[in-house]
């Protein structure tokens, strides 16, 4: 008989030498974090070759010269990125092993304060500057105690460090430069200079991501946004600007001076230049659109010769487009880069979204991790036609059930993961219905249509990033008392950095064997939960003896973990305003992972609600959203 769970262990034992090189400790506890320290990266010694902008150890970064920037460039353009220590430690070992992995040679890296020069010297990074300070007007650092809080998206170190980046944009610029800029939270999946190159010749003079989540480039068509008009938000992680004659003048007197007017970040400020009125209500100029639409081009509200094309969004990706909609796959376009916004509100979730597409750097001990536990997922079946739903209201519905259905059997697993202090691997969780701050529609964003339903989950979609990442646990009880779950991705074992070794005992008898030492989980396992062969099955873990939580051996303990569970949960949003007036509902569902049988511990929520809480739908008005 098939049960309705089925759990999987993977073990595996390094040899104490592999233990002391990663610096494991026992019993099998490893940090799921970022980077700890700044100058602990295997960049050097993950398999690319020495001389993309990596040397052995030495001095930190040297100062920006035209010569360092002639040495580095190819056909006159440069790739540069701004890092202060704050945004490196989240970002910078991961941004400079995805350049190198897309085989891109001419980037540098400006460091905004000498931690950050030290470390790249450290690590050997040779494509590096340090941002001149007397040319910067905020040199803050964000240090002291609460750094990490002060370094988030609207907080004054955030915001005048973006236009720290326009300063040093402006430096390589006035030099004679091409450049493309990125962010330090973009990840190149391939090499963007002959697509730029082969728009010199064009009209536009700076070409620039947006924050859309559709396009509307047909299939297969490699080229700047066919609708490049000033309706579109513009978001500066990504920018190509070349040299033309009023380059430096649209710096110095038209973006640049928006710092003094405090209207916000980097962001707002070329927004307001470019777009004008179509930015915001108020503002006494607007972009001019020419009638001659193949241009794919605008002018400046605020400098009428600067001509500004749209990157993509199918190929200069955001969260949105790359993991709900697949966009670059459905429209066969090159995908070249993918920054990580619309896809969760914390960094953590950005870095997790990362670890999922097996492009976010890790310490080695988080790949070598010998003690793993992972189980199948049994999924819902989906209408036929719900692709076709147009009532938003009963796919939100649809998808809060099979949400639910597969977080009540991630209960499960994350009960067996604490019980046995096991690293969790989650599956692939499938999403019927995007996440988001603000409204859907037939459960897209932005009315956008590409979106094929269901499709994999990014974590923070069902579950919170930021709770996980420090680990699950049962703070205060003295049953598991020192047990933590940390979580792995459901690409973990596809990942080339895991050891084959791991890979190749998944599921082996050798490996469950191993289990029946008693030195090493005799402590940890419930006699109900072994059968004769020390195999987990789900008869025996979930269904025999009167269900899993046999294991646990006190109410006071299963009390506890339905309430810690529930916290790692995430909420669905949001529904539309006119469909909250018209059903007099809230904006979100709050999800469930546990059980009906456990809803009585459930907590009382605010502002939410709970889909078994809902009646069936009532639109007073008719109103289909």
């Amino acid at each position: 008989m098939t049960s309705l769970y089925r759990v999987y262990l993977l073990t595996f034992w390094l040899l104490v030498t592999n233990i002391l090189a990663f610096g494991i400790g026992w019993p099998g506890k490893w940090q799921a974090h970022a980077p700890q320290s700044l100058v602990a990266i295997d960049a050097l010694e993950s398999g690319y070759p020495r001389g993309r902008g990596l040397r052995e150890t030495g001095r930190p970064c040297g100062p920006l010269t035209r010569e360092l920037l002639a040495q580095v460039a190819r056909n006159n353009t440069v790739l540069i990125t701004a890092i202060d220590r704050l945004a490196w430690k989240s970002f910078g070992p991961s941004y400079i092993e995805n350049i190198a992995a897309a085989n891109i040679t001419y980037w540098l890296v400006a460091a905004l304060d000498p931690e950050t020069s030290l470390t790249l010297g450290e690590l050997g990074v040779v494509n590096c500057f340090n941002a001149p300070k007397e040319r910067l007007k905020y040199t803050g650092t964000g240090g002291g105690f609460g750094e990490d809080d002060m370094y988030h998206w609207g907080s004054h170190h955030w915001s005048q460090t973006t236009w720290n980046k326009v300063h040093v944009v402006r430096m390589v610029y006035e030099l004679g430069f091409n450049i493309i800029h990125s962010d330090a939270d973009v990840v190149w999946f391939r090499d963007p200079l002959p697509f730029f190159l082969s728009l010199l010749s064009g009209p536009a003079h700076i070409i620039i991501s947006v924050d859309a989540l559709s396009t509307h480039n047909s299939k297969g068509e490699v080229d700047v946004e066919y609708n490049s008009s000033p309706f579109t938000n513009i978001n500066t992680g990504i920018y190509f600007i070349r040299q033309w004659p009023g380059g430096l003048a649209f710096f110095d007197e038209v973006w640049l001076p928006m710092q003094d007017k405090r209207i916000g970040h980097d962001q707002d400020g070329f927004n307001w230049v470019v777009r004008g009125g179509w930015f915001r209500e108020g503002i006494d100029r607007s972009a001019f659109i020419p009638q001659d639409t193949s241009l794919r081009v605008f002018y400046a509200a605020f400098s009428n010769t600067t001509a500004v094309a749209f990157l993509p969004p199918s190929m200069f990706g955001n969260t949105y487009t790359y993991v709900n909609a697949r966009l670059w796959e459905k429209l066969e376009h090159p995908l070249y880069a993918v920054h990580w916004v619309w896809g969760g509100s914390t960094m953590e979730s950005k870095r997790q979204n990362m670890r999922d597409a097996m492009k976010f750097h890790d310490e080695p001990g988080y790949y070598t991790s010998p003690y793993l536990i992972t189980f199948d997922l049994r999924l819902l079946q989906m209408p036929l036609d719900y692709n076709s739903w147009r009532g938003t209201e009963e796919m939100i519905r649809f998808h809060v059930t099979a949400a639910n259905f597969q977080l009540q059997q991630a209960y499960y697993a994350f009960a067996a993961a604490l019980i046995l202090n096991r690293t969790l691997v989650i599956p692939r969780f499938l999403c019927y219905c995007s996440k988001n701050w603000y409204q859907t529609q037939q459960c897209r964003i932005n009315e956008e249509t590409v979106t094929v339903f269901p499709f994999v989950c990014s974590l923070s979609q069902l579950l919170r990033s930021k709770r996980l990442q420090q680990g699950f646990e049962l703070k205060g009880n003295t049953e598991y008392s020192g047990h933590k779950v940390y979580i792995r991705e459901y690409s973990f074992l596809e990942n080339p950095k895991v050891p084959d070794a791991i890979k190749e005992h998944l599921g082996s008898q050798d490996m469950f064997k191993f289990l029946k030492k008693p030195s090493i989980l005799s402590m940890a396992i419930p006699p109900l939960l072994m059968d004769e062969t020390c195999c987990f099955t789900g008869a025996d873990f979930f269904l025999g003896g009167g269900s899993l939580l046999a294991g646990f051996r006190r109410s006071e303990t299963w009390r506890q973990y339905d309430e810690e569970i529930q916290k790692v949960v995430a909420y669905w949003c949001c529904r539309t305003p006119p469909d909250m007036e018209s059903m007099n509902l809230t904006d979100k569902v709050q999800l469930v992972a546990l059980p009906h049988s456990r809803y009585h511990n459930l907590p009382a929520i605010k502002g939410s609600c709970y889909l078994h809480q809902l009646g069936p739908i009532n639109r007073t008005n008719g109103i289909i959203k």
